[in-house]
């Protein structure tokens, strides 16, 4: 079974993300990042995110732009 990872950008979630994918490389399809606004936090997840190359790492502003990659991909109707 194959996952894709929601979360946000203010707490954590890229940490955990970033290891779950390290250690499940071929289960995790993508981890989308709702933006918050924090300069120094969304400084730091923007730096992780554009190094990381397991699988897509994206930062958005709203839940529909994670929607319309999702399906750009093939992955949800």
């Amino acid at each position: 079974m194959n996952f894709i990872l929601i979360g946000d950008s203010g707490e954590h979630d890229v940490d955990y993300y970033k290891d779950v994918a390290q250690q499940y490389p071929d289960r995790i399809m993508a981890i989308y990042l709702r933006s918050v606004n924090h300069d120094k936090k969304m400084a730091r997840v923007k730096s992780i995110a554009d190094s990381f190359t397991i699988c897509p790492m994206l930062l958005v502003q709203e839940s529909k732009e994670a929607v319309i990659h999702a399906r750009e991909m093939g992955w949800i109707i």
